[in-house]
């Protein structure tokens, strides 16, 4: 599904927080938001599930006027999964096995198809069944994070939406977490939006990178161009280049050279960053 969004703005009492925004979203991307605090990243998801009714502009969905009730404000759109920050925050049941089985109830399905469900979601997100019986609030930070990620996907969400997943877990919680979303999203060229505050995250598994700042849209690039050719952007709005940047950067000062590589992902720069510092090594061996 493809979703557009013309002329859109949000107005709130104090502040605009979204300001003529166009763009369009298409299908099948890992599409990451950055931009500094305050910047109208969170308002931007929030307006795409409906969460924001009065807003100023369009906003299609395929093509269609997104639904909206009878004053003309927009209703939530139940085919877009939403992972808030924190979402461990948001589970209540007294079992995983409940948890995870909450929405499918509401949606009236069977015995047989939650389970059925549920014994594929949970290999997805890297958990066993042995913690079906178990209260979430027994798990671990990244179990409870996972569990309640799965809870989302067992809706098989057309667009899932996720603001900082990774926040408050450990490193290798979240690489973990990064590689399965990854693995969802590329599976049926599934649509993600990532907003983030983490730029070695955005590089390695964005498609295409929105870039927001005082509630405008700055641009929609991908990560290649983006971090090699618009490093005064970043400068600008004060963020960080991604760390395989800054060691392609330092490499390139320190032997000459310029350094082609195909895209910013970390093993992609450090396959065209290695010859040549190795090279070096040997010349002033």
């Amino acid at each position: 599904m493809v979703y557009q969004l013309n002329h859109l703005s949000v107005n709130y009492a104090d502040h605009v927080a979204l300001h003529d925004v166009n763009c369009t979203l298409s299908a099948g991307k890992w599409i990451s938001i950055i931009g500094p605090t305050g910047a109208g990243k969170s308002t931007f998801v929030k307006v795409l599930k409906g969460l924001i009714p009065t807003v100023k502009g369009d906003y299609w969905i395929d093509q269609q006027p997104a639904p909206r009730d009878a004053k003309g404000q927009l209703k939530v759109v139940p085919e877009l999964g939403f992972v808030f920050q924190y979402p461990e925050h948001q589970l209540f049941e007294t079992t995983v096995y409940k948890e995870l089985a909450f929405a499918l109830n509401l949606q009236k399905a069977s015995s047989q198809q939650i389970t059925e469900a549920i014994e594929w979601i949970l290999p997805q997100v890297g958990l066993s069944e042995e913690i079906l019986p178990l209260n979430p609030f027994q798990l671990s930070g990244g179990e409870k994070r996972r569990v309640a990620i799965a809870s989302v996907l067992m809706t098989n969400p057309k667009l899932l939406i996720l603001d900082e997943p990774t926040a408050g877990l450990d490193p290798a919680s979240q690489v973990s977490l990064l590689k399965l979303l990854k693995s969802w999203q590329q599976q049926d060229q599934r649509t993600l939006l990532f907003v983030s505050h983490q730029m070695d995250d955005v590089a390695e598994y964005s498609d295409e990178v929105m870039v927001l700042h005082k509630g405008q849209l700055k641009g929609h690039y991908n990560p290649r161009t983006l971090f090699l050719e618009k490093e005064e952007l970043l400068v600008e709005l004060g963020l960080s280049m991604p760390e395989p940047v800054q060691l392609l950067k330092l490499v390139e000062e320190l032997s000459g050279q310029k350094i082609e590589v195909s895209s910013c992902k970390e093993q992609d720069i450090f396959d065209a960053v290695l010859p040549i510092w190795h090279s070096r090594g040997q010349e002033h061996g």
